[in-house]
């Protein structure tokens, strides 16, 4: 959600830019900003290095937001509202232009605002967010590989950023990543204890967060009476959905957690899930877990896990993960840990190995995948993707899935996935 100085003058909450609040910030002359940034026409960044370090200024500094179409007085301050004709073009050039900055802010987001008050006439809304990537460079030069800089907002105005200034910034970038891995792993720890550890156990888990976390507060009650909604919108996208085998066909009624809804399949009063146990908190992370055991109880000293079901439970939850951030409001990039869980010595014992299989349908005697290893231990895998393209795109969601099953089922020395999952 965009809160910027624009908002805090006009006493708004977090939101997206509308035409009304631009009418009350000219009627009010609302200055600019090191998050605000008017701009009458959008000539005024038609070199694309300029718009860049606009926007890589702000994904430096606090982010914020650039209007076009509204022009100043001469002393920064919110003068006219002028509209842009046939904003389309122009958008889709800033984008391009956006593109400029290194590395790309996948939230950055570009759009028009239709003016009622001036009909055939728009506002262009760029919306920036503090980036978690920070620092951000542009080019200085027409040829890119000549020279770049690091820009940032000082008050209304931009300049660049020192060697002790970068120094500074890419510490915070490594420090924030550690802290996005060691909050997925924390997300993780604390589900292991909702989960009942039987010998014969697999849990699939799946932890997620996005780099633009959404604002806890704003969540609305969890409703008890109605299939949880990112649930429901996942599973015509799952064909063959083994979320909804282990979730009550699907029709899992959440219950209220601290700051989340829960799903699961528990046992009465232990609290501990069986089959299936998902977590989705308020400000867009999420925490699932579906055992996949294939038999309940071991082999020959083995676990079994068939490959395409865990293929499944990955994709089922990734998925689920992705729309529960997308409809939090949550933002940038979706950050994922996948890992394969089984109780320790600790737990039951003797600790049996994991196996992988091809024979989805079988009651006894299974067989490990041809060439393929067994593992005591599973390391979990991690990638991130823009939260953006894993929701509007259904290539870009099965190549970040695809990428993180492939990581798991290379430690088995197993080549490839099952094709059609």
């Amino acid at each position: 959600m965009t809160y910027t100085s624009l908002h805090r003058a006009l006493g708004l909450p977090a939101g997206s830019v509308t035409e009304e609040m631009i009418a009350a910030a000219v009627i009010a002359q609302v200055a600019e900003a090191e998050d605000l940034d008017w701009k009458a026409t959008v000539d005024e960044v038609k070199d694309g290095r300029e718009f860049a370090k606009d926007v890589a200024a702000m994904a430096n500094t606090a982010g914020g937001v650039i209007v076009f179409g509204v022009s100043e007085d001469g002393h920064d301050q919110a003068d006219e509202l002028v509209g842009i004709a046939d904003p389309r073009p122009l958008v889709q050039s800033l984008r391009g232009k956006a593109g400029m900055v290194r590395p790309f802010i996948p939230a950055l987001r570009v759009r028009s605002v239709p003016l009622v008050s001036k009909p055939g006439r728009h506002l262009i809304v760029v919306e920036v967010p503090r980036s978690p990537e920070a620092p951000h460079l542009v080019p200085l030069a027409k040829d890119l590989k000549d020279s770049w800089g690091y820009p940032r907002r000082r008050g209304s105005d931009t300049d660049w950023l020192g060697e002790s200034d970068l120094a500074v910034a890419y510490a915070g970038r490594f420090s924030r990543r550690r802290a996005a891995e060691d909050h997925l792993t924390t997300l993780s720890t604390d589900l292991s204890e909702r989960l009942l550890h039987l010998p014969s156990s697999i849990w699939v888990v799946v932890t997620t967060a996005c780099s633009v976390p959404s604002v806890a507060d704003t969540a609305n009650a969890v409703d008890p009476n109605t299939v949880e909604p990112s649930l429901q919108e996942a599973l015509p996208l799952l064909p063959e959905a083994v979320v909804r085998e282990y979730l009550d066909g699907g029709t899992g009624r959440p219950r209220i957690g601290l700051r989340r809804a829960v799903v699961s399949t528990d046992i009465t009063y232990t609290g501990q899930s069986r089959r299936g146990h998902l977590e989705l908190l308020h400000d867009g992370a999420f925490a699932g877990a579906l055992n996949m055991a294939h038999l309940d109880e071991t082999v020959n000293g083995l676990r079994y896990l068939v490959q395409v079901r865990l293929q499944r439970a990955v994709r089922d939850m990734v998925t689920v993960a992705a729309l529960h951030a997308q409809r939090r409001q949550a933002d940038g990039v979706l950050q994922a840990r996948v890992g394969i869980a089984v109780p320790g010595p600790e737990t039951v014992g003797h600790v049996p190995a994991v196996a992988l299989t091809h024979q989805l349908y079988m009651m006894s005697d299974p067989q490990p995948v041809s060439g393929s290893i067994t593992l005591a231990t599973v390391l979990p895998v991690m990638s991130e993707a823009p939260l953006a393209d894993l929701v509007s795109s259904e290539e870009s969601r099965r190549q970040f899935i695809e990428q993180l099953t492939l990581d798991l089922v290379h430690q088995f020395a197993v080549a490839s996935l099952v094709p059609g999952t």
